[in-house]
């Protein structure tokens, strides 16, 4: 171990430059063995021995001299051949030469070092962490607002993803998540891209007798009508969308994990209990319409894709679909219509797309944190909550309803306080998109959830950077604050 002379700053042998102020310890004169204080000491004693070893030289000088004149004054010697003792006289190298053997006899001196110097190596916190990055990742901190400027979704994200968009929608026909944002990100040549898209709520509606068969939006009521089969049929809809006439291949697919899937179960498991109840008009299908509850399913699931285009170019691709659906069957007597109704939700879909297999497992990890922390924020569901509630009246009094737009959305913002509470529904919808990274650190601005191979992670919150290692002695600089177990 060694200290930089500069600023004090405890560096390791193999410090070429202090981490603190730059200097360069390769230079003697830039490093000491001792902390600073314990080392200007040492050199404010050498300077007073320094000089009273010179005083004491110059007197015995002095004293030789007048010895001399006084010989020469009384007997008539000649000096010039008289042989005096060099000890003390001559060079400046002989002056410390003897200071030094002067000042080795001083004892008492030396023992008042040795105490000094331990007790300055072994305080604690006077010693500061070693910088020390190289198993541990930086990312950027994003967060995205809407037109209102209220804060809307936070991500982690690798550096070079520095192309990055958010597409909002504040027409979304929804009687749950009306306002709904897409958010991209990808490198300079667009070679790597993630995508996030926030929660939505759909409807499929399939008749047996043939009267009718949903699969648009209903504006009156605020529902929007995709076709339901099974976990994924959201997402092979995009696809197929996103690429037309290309081959989709589902090489693979795992859940998250056990705890997501757990809190996804217990939503479905309590919602289709509601479903069993008085629920009115649920679909908007008619008064006179009954419901029976079939089932209901839910996933929590992750999908391995490659994607051959129609130019015969390949993506290898990765999607995150937390999801769960009810499915009711329905009558009508007035209209003598019957069949099925699902309401279905989608609470995120997490995207990752490349064209290059090698680039895909270079990202795997970055993908996994993007998984864990691309979240909407408690304002964002707030915001939904609260124009969803006069969605509700509107639609109850046959009234009018006026858009979801920077006016709203800032009333919405200013009314909401940070100790607002979201309904059941949405708080374990949170709970779930949280659980996809099982370890969550906080400081002051920041909550980060780590996938399971992580232990640590410091957020430095001037240039919105988090470090995260596997090794719990790394340590990123002073600039980070370390972010504690929740």
């Amino acid at each position: 171990m060694k200290y930089c002379r500069k600023c004090g700053m405890l560096l390791e042998d193999t410090h070429v430059n202090c981490i603190r102020c730059g200097a360069d310890v390769t230079l003697e004169e830039n490093v000491s063995m001792y902390p600073i204080e314990v080392m200007e000491t040492i050199e404010e004693e050498n300077k007073r021995k320094k000089a009273t070893g010179k005083i004491i030289a110059m007197l015995i000088a002095l004293v030789v001299v007048l010895v001399g004149l006084v010989l020469f004054f009384l007997y008539g010697f000649d000096i010039s051949n008289l042989q005096l003792p060099v000890s003390g006289l001559g060079s400046e190298d002989e002056y410390e030469e003897f200071e030094e053997e002067d000042f080795e006899e001083e004892e008492p001196l030396e023992e008042e070092e040795e105490e000094e110097i331990p007790e300055e190596e072994e305080e604690p916190d006077s010693e500061p962490k070693t910088f020390k990055d190289d198993n541990g990742t930086y990312y950027d901190y994003v967060t995205e607002k809407d037109a209102a400027g209220n804060i809307v979704f936070t991500a982690l994200l690798p550096e070079d993803l520095s192309v990055r968009e958010m597409f909002n929608d504040y027409e979304g026909y929804s009687d749950r998540y009306p306002f709904m944002f897409n958010f991209t990100a990808s490198d300079e040549e667009n070679d790597v891209r993630f995508t996030y898209l926030s929660p939505r709520k759909l409807w499929y509606k399939v008749s047996d007798t043939g009267k009718s068969r949903s699969n648009e939006s209903d504006i009156t009521h605020y529902m929007s009508y995709f076709k339901y089969d099974g976990p994924s049929s959201y997402l092979d809809q995009l696809l197929a969308q996103s690429y037309p006439g290309a081959k989709l291949e589902l090489k693979e697919e795992t859940d998250i994990s056990a705890d997501t899937l757990a809190k996804i179960e217990e939503l479905a498991t309590e919602k289709n209990e509601e479903l069993f109840g008085d629920i009115g008009d649920y679909g908007h299908i008619g008064e006179n319409t009954t419901y029976a509850n079939m089932d209901y399913e839910f996933s929590g699931k992750v999908y391995k894709y490659e994607i051959t285009l129609k130019d015969k170019n390949m993506l290898f691709c990765k999607y995150y679909v937390p999801s769960v659906a009810f499915n009711l069957q329905y009558a009508n007597a007035d209209t003598n219509d019957r069949g099925t109704l699902t309401e279905w939700y989608n609470f995120a879909i997490v995207c990752f797309e490349t064209g290059n297999e090698d680039v895909y497992d270079d990202y795997a990890d970055a993908f996994d944190m993007f998984i864990a922390n691309a979240l909407p924020t408690d304002l964002f569901m707030y915001i939904n909550e609260s124009y969803s509630a006069d969605i509700k009246n509107a639609v109850e009094s046959a009234g009018t309803l006026d858009p979801l737009d920077e006016t709203l959305l800032a009333k919405y913002g200013s009314a909401y306080s940070g100790t607002d509470t979201l309904d059941d529904f949405d708080e374990k919808v949170m709970e779930i998109l949280r659980s996809a990274g099982p370890l969550c650190l906080k400081g002051d601005d920041v909550a980060v959830y780590l996938p399971e191979k992580y232990k640590i992670a410091y957020f430095d919150k001037e240039k919105s950077k988090v470090f995260i290692s596997p090794e719990e002695d790394e340590y990123p600089g002073e600039a980070y604050d370390e972010l504690i177990e929740e």
